[in-house]
């Protein structure tokens, strides 16, 4: 997981720059409504006794750039996969029940200066646009999945039940050159949800491992890829969760980011 490394960068020229990146595109608001599994212990057990874990995710599509790289003269990008990559659906949105939910995404190797992590509330047309969260960091220079977790202080409300935000990364090459060739970003799109109390009451009777097939019926990528990630790093040599991992990113068409590094801590109990 990166930790913010506060950099003397202007936060208002790259919020500039990063608005401006961003496209302006009129859609419909549909809340996604995660699925009512049916017989959920047997699809709980057909899971655990398989290995795989199949994620129903919504079917709305959302205006978003989930990978991006640069090719021009002056980038920063380089290795195998050149591309920034959020790990997110191909409909470019997620699901969550966390209020501060935690967010991933693959940095291939390079050069750049700083990195900038950005959350914004919407309205249905994209407009306007309310700044709610903003960190700047150092990234890793070599190839990996990275992830931040969306502080819970008093500086950053939980994420509203039903509100959609857009959540972005940009990596930016050289901090005085404010062109597309510098700043590369990424966006996508998350909402959190209720659940009801059945699926609720069988997450807090559940284990980590046991919360996967929950997570992934109801639809809560967010909850299930964080929750596969801390079981991996606390269980580095579980080959099961390792296949997880894979086939989540096989379900999303990330499956070319499967074997990359994960930087993720096992988390204190």
């Amino acid at each position: 997981m990166y930790r913010p490394n506060y950099l003397k960068v202007s936060l208002s020229l790259l919020l500039n720059l990063l608005l401006c990146g961003l496209p302006s595109v009129a859609f419909t608001q549909t809340i996604a409504k995660p699925q009512t599994p049916s017989k959920p212990n047997q699809v709980n057990n057909r899971n655990q006794q398989s290995g795989s874990v199949q994620v129903k995710v919504p079917t709305k599509n959302l205006p978003g750039r989930r990978e991006n790289g640069s090719t021009r003269r002056g980038g920063c990008l380089f290795g195998d996969q050149p591309l920034l990559v959020l790990l997110l659906p191909s409909t470019n949105l997620g699901l969550t029940t966390a209020a501060y939910p935690k967010f991933f995404w693959y940095t291939p190797d390079n050069t750049a200066q700083t990195m900038l992590f950005s959350l914004y509330t919407v309205d249905e047309k994209l407009r306007p646009r309310t700044l709610v969260y903003q960190t700047n960091f150092k990234p890793s220079s070599k190839a990996a999945i990275a992830s931040l977790n969306l502080p819970n202080n008093d500086q950053v409300p939980p994420l509203a039940i039903n509100q959609t935000y857009q959540w972005s990364v940009s990596i930016v090459c050289d901090i005085q050159d404010p062109s597309p060739r510098s700043v590369i970003s990424v966006h996508g799109w998350v909402q959190r949800v209720a659940i009801n109390n059945n699926v609720a009451n069988k997450l807090k009777r559940s284990t980590s491992r046991e919360r996967l097939s929950v997570y992934a019926e109801q639809g809560l990528w967010f909850d299930l890829l964080s929750t596969v990630a801390e079981l991996h790093a606390c269980n580095p040599s579980d080959t099961k969760l390792s296949d997880i991992w894979t086939s989540l990113l096989q379900q999303i068409e990330l499956d070319y980011l499967a074997k990359q590094p994960l930087h993720q801590q096992c988390p204190r109990r």
